[in-house]
């Protein structure tokens, strides 16, 4: 008996090898990814997603550094900045002050070459990119049609949401759900060695597109998609001559889903504290850095321009609209991370944001630019307790 149930064993043992073989090699990147979650859950995350393809800058704009002497923010100020962002686990803290670096603070392992994930501050790069086709003449108008630029909707339904729907977080697609079963279209679309399919297969959802704010990660993956196509170039190509070049700082990666593959860019391009620290001075400078025109001045006017159906989201970027009206700041998860105990001390902040307070705040008023990296999952994600507006707030205080 006893070898008979022991033959089972060995057939079965036999069988479920052979099945995950079949599984694996049909997908190798989906469950590799798969096994690597519980590792974050264990063991902390990687900062440097793999695969990725390379993004290159060339270092000729370096940030100028205040002197002590030089210095624009109390010393208190910029204390209690670098403190707030070490009581919260961040990996770094860069302030900036009329163009020079005010506080430049790093956690323990990381340091200025260190590259982080930006998680969603990548769909505000993605904007940027879509002002830059327009102003070549590669796309027509925001107000163009997905199905222009995605030909696999040319005919479809989901093919007359338009770009400006996508950009503003109202496209009226569903919504994939957080799961871990890697067998659901809500894990692959992120996670598989192929997302492209999965993104598309994406429905629509029971409204009208351009009725609501819906915030939803496949927006930006479909603006990924729109650029690739009448740019001829690859997502990565275009972004390096086109922002991060002109930037003149460091080199970034981009997240494929495979080698050679999709980009994922609703979140997790991989770059310095300083390079977000350069994306926001272009900003604050209305489109142009290191002496050259990046982007066009109305098209940064046009992305911090609260939308008809959220006046706390513009194109791809959060603004920080006087009243708690941020559908997420009573959300009850630290990950959400959009609460304040008081108001921006000015009403023209705007900022780019990712899951666990990344953040590149922008303060026109106050020539203010705050970066903020840290963790975002594994097992120390953002403390609970994060205050959006304490970093703006206090710095804008500390202004001698």
């Amino acid at each position: 008996m006893w070898v008979r149930r022991f033959r089972l064993f060995i057939l079965l043992l036999i069988a479920i090898g052979v099945a995950w073989n079949i599984l694996y090699f049909q997908d190798p990147w989906l469950w590799r990814r798969f096994t690597s979650m519980f590792t974050y859950m264990v063991g902390g995350q990687s900062q440097v997603l793999s695969p990725s393809e390379p993004v290159a800058s060339d270092g000729t704009y370096i940030l100028d550094v205040a002197d002590p002497e030089e210095q624009t923010i109390e010393p208190l100020a910029l204390t209690a900045l670098n403190n707030y962002a070490a009581s919260f686990d961040s990996y770094a803290l860069v302030v900036l002050h009329k163009g020079k670096i005010q506080t430049e603070w790093y956690a323990p392992g990381f340091n200025q070459e260190s590259l982080t994930q930006s998680q969603s501050m990548h769909k505000t790069v993605v904007a940027i990119l879509i002002g830059k086709a327009i102003e070549e003449g590669l796309i027509e108008s925001i107000d163009d049609p997905v199905g222009r630029y995605v030909k696999e909707w040319e005919n479809d339904p989901r093919g007359n949401i338009t770009l400006y729907e996508l950009l503003i977080m109202s496209s009226g697609l569903a919504q994939y759900d957080f799961t871990l079963n890697p067998f659901a279209d809500d894990f692959r679309w992120l996670y598989s060695g192929d997302t492209q399919q999965y993104v598309l297969k994406t429905p629509l959802a029971d409204w009208q597109p351009g009725s609501r704010f819906d915030y939803n990660n496949i927006n930006a993956e479909l603006l990924g998609t729109v650029l690739e196509q009448p740019t001829g170039r690859r997502y990565a190509e275009y972004l390096e001559e086109k922002l991060w070049r002109p930037l003149g700082g460091e080199d970034a990666r981009v997240w494929l889903d495979s080698e050679f593959g999709n980009p994922i860019t609703s979140c997790c391009l991989m770059a310095t504290a300083r390079d977000w620290a350069r994306v926001g001075q272009m900003m604050l400078n209305r489109g142009q850095i290191n002496g050259k025109r990046v982007v066009s001045e109305s098209w940064v006017a046009r992305m911090i321009e609260p939308s008809p159906v959220s006046k706390w989201y513009g194109l791809q970027t959060w603004l920080a609209y006087e009243q708690d009206i941020n559908p997420r700041f009573n959300n009850p998860t630290a990950m959400s991370a959009y609460s304040r105990r008081e108001p921006f001390l000015a009403a023209d902040v705007y900022y780019l944001s990712g899951r666990g307070a990344q953040r590149v705040y922008v303060v026109p008023s106050h020539e203010l630019v705050i970066v903020r990296l840290g963790p975002a999952l594994g097992p120390n994600p953002l403390k609970p307790g994060w205050d959006n507006a304490f970093l703006v707030n206090s710095a804008i205080s500390g202004i001698k």
